[in-house]
């Protein structure tokens, strides 16, 4: 089945003006484009995913049938979609249109695909549907996913000393830091319905991968090299033993948590790594001959 889509409920409802008219009929009717828009779930169900409610058909209705894509040979039928949808508009769409048939009953908003559909469809009046247990409340975990997806965890800009791009000597340390700015707390909001959800995402270190099978842990972004303080020392460094080219690779672990509003939830996820960034680095050794001194021993 396709993704399903959300319909915004203030672009529904002033689709409703358009569409609906006598009749209500629409193309996609199992039973023929001139029939009545209307359904009986008979024990059907409303489902909610990230804030839009969903009616889902009973198994084995002609209603149900349409959400399986057209698998017929030949060119598809431009009167019958498929791969529907129903997205159900509550109490808003019957104030605006009243009862479409006996009640309780709900408007339903179909959206399929197929070359000769237009969406969003005209509304059916959907009868003995039954709500799912606690299918009002939006799930703030589904929103707080969404959430954290906003996130934009960045990648380091990798920085050494001697300077990257230069040659590395064997036996002498190289500093290692990223780029300061890379280094600030994130953090991006979602809604659905009533819920609305902030995730927060605290950089806490850098995993550096050296490409000879060694790692280094640096709890910060490092200390950026200074050529005129020769007493600066770092915590953040690594010396190769063996000459060679290598990938160097540097990631930053974020802390992540989330807070609800408008329904119980929240708490701290770990940690998660930003997309890496990677260097190529050439290491050398730097050879000395000892030679001795004219009138020495």
């Amino acid at each position: 089945m396709r993704a399903r889509f959300v319909i915004p409920a203030a672009v529904a409802v002033a689709s409703l003006i358009v569409l609906t008219g006598p009749g209500r009929a629409w193309a996609g009717d199992p039973d023929g484009e001139y029939n009545w828009g209307g359904a009986t779930a008979n024990g059907g169900q409303l489902t909610v995913q990230a804030g839009g409610t969903y009616w889902t058909p009973p198994a084995g209705s002609s209603w149900a049938k349409q959400t399986e894509s057209d698998s017929s040979p030949g060119k598809p039928d431009p009167n019958q979609p498929y791969d529907c949808t129903y997205q159900v508009l509550g109490s808003s769409g019957t104030q605006l249109l009243g009862a479409g048939g006996p009640t309780p009953g709900q408007w339903v908003i179909p959206t399929c695909a197929g070359p000769g559909t237009i969406n969003p469809m005209p509304p059916i009046w959907v009868t003995n549907a039954q709500p799912v247990a606690g299918a009002g409340q939006v799930d703030p975990v589904v929103v707080a996913d969404q959430t954290i997806q906003q996130l934009p965890l960045g990648s380091a800009t990798i920085k050494m000393a001697p300077p990257a791009g230069s040659e590395q000597l064997v036996g002498v340390a190289t500093w290692l830091w990223i780029e300061p700015d890379a280094w600030q707390t994130l953090t991006a909001t979602a809604s659905a319905g009533t819920v609305t959800t902030t995730a927060t995402a605290t950089p806490t270190k850098v995993v550096w991968n050296m490409g000879d099978g060694s790692t280094v842990t640096c709890d910060g972004p490092g200390t950026p090299y200074d050529p005129n303080d020769p007493t600066a020392t770092t915590d953040c460094s690594y010396t190769w033993t063996q000459a060679g080219s290598y990938q160097v690779t540097a990631t930053i672990y974020w802390s992540v948590s989330w807070t609800a509003v408008g329904a119980p939830g929240g708490g701290n996820l770990g940690l998660k790594p930003g997309p890496p960034s990677q260097m190529a680095v050439r290491v050398t050794e730097s050879q000395a001959i000892n030679t001795p001194i004219s009138g020495g021993n």
